[in-house]
């Protein structure tokens, strides 16, 4: 692995992976995430810790989700008063249910909830990413400071006593600043994942409440750091128009290359926020004979709860006669 390569590229540095000064903003909050996938194992997860220190006297809030081919799944979404002792000077607590400590130059994630317990370990493939390009409208007004990282993920999870040994890929992130779960995006797309140090990828389109819609992505091969000029982001949306069951990633690269993803959904989780509904689908990934797998994360809120429509790709919105151009996709494969 060449770390130099992309080194010079991050504008954050090891001091960005501890506690931030919080804002005075009500919205302020501070987060950390954490995805993964064991394939040979069948079991995976999905971690997040909130901290709202602003919001009703400070709350602490979990999102956290393990699943387990052997029969059994584990959701856990709520919040709770913030408390001095979730504040450590090297990471973040939600009491015992749910810690995330930055030791020794990795993120440890520690679990105690009944009859689960977990101590996970990623160490990063690479230096940390900002995938949003400067001064864009919808990561200045949502993530004004966002970091992304893929990694090896280890550890062991125990369940009624079973215990598990996890040998996985990772792909974790860290937020602070405002964060408006009531006014936020529209729509989205977060596909994040990993095929191991060979390749590690990022593909998102979101959707500001203006109508705006963004497009951004990137990959880290064996260090290298190259980002994406074109972004097509696929989810094979069920009936229930808020699940999927997989899909694509294609992205043109500014070397030229040519990226093309194939996802399968192995589980899914839905996780809610104020007006947010975030959904979670762990997939399977396939693409340039490697296996991997990715977080396939959507939202579907186009009229933000009662608002008008902003954007309709493929459909005519608008009374009256307008120009009009067949619909045209891009190939199956590029």
């Amino acid at each position: 692995m060449n770390r130099e390569m992309s080194k010079s590229q991050s504008p954050f540095t090891p001091r960005d992976e501890l506690r931030h000064q919080a804002g005075e903003e009500t919205i302020w909050q501070e987060s950390t995430l954490l995805h993964w996938y064991d394939r040979n194992q069948g079991i995976g997860g999905w971690h997040r810790i909130g901290h709202e220190p602003n919001n009703r006297g400070g709350r602490a809030v979990i999102w956290s989700y393990l699943f387990s081919q052997s029969g059994w799944q584990y959701r856990c979404c709520t919040d709770m008063p913030l408390l001095t002792e979730d504040e450590y000077a090297h990471g973040f607590g939600a009491r015992e249910r749910l810690r995330c400590l930055f030791e020794d130059n990795a993120s440890i994630w520690l679990i105690d909830d009944g009859e689960l317990s977990a101590r996970l370990e990623c160490r990063d493939f690479f230096d940390l990413v900002d995938p949003f390009p400067p001064g864009d409208e919808l990561a200045a007004k949502r993530f004004p400071h966002h970091f992304e990282v893929a990694g090896r993920v280890t550890g062991e999870v125990a369940y009624r006593g079973q215990a598990i040994l996890v040998d996985g890929l990772g792909y974790r992130d860290h937020s602070w600043g405002i964060r408006d779960w009531e006014q936020g995006m529209l729509n989205h797309r977060w596909f994040t994942g990993s095929f191991g140090e060979p390749l590690s990828f990022a593909a998102i389109t979101a959707q500001a409440p203006t109508g705006k819609l963004v497009r951004v992505g990137y990959v880290v091969r064996e260090g290298e750091l190259v980002r994406a000029t074109e972004i097509d982001v696929i989810a094979y949306l069920e009936p229930d128009g808020l699940t999927h069951r997989g899909g694509q990633v294609r992205m043109s690269l500014e070397n030229g290359e040519k990226i093309h993803l194939e996802l399968t959904a192995k589980a899914g989780v839905l996780f809610q926020r104020g007006n947010v509904v975030m959904v979670e689908m762990m997939c399977e990934v396939e693409g340039h004979g490697m296996r991997g797998y990715c977080d396939a994360e959507i939202s579907c809120n186009a009229r933000n709860g009662s608002g008008p429509v902003h954007l309709a790709l493929n459909a005519n919105c608008a009374d009256g006669f307008s120009g009009f151009e067949m619909l045209k996709f891009p190939p199956a494969r590029i």
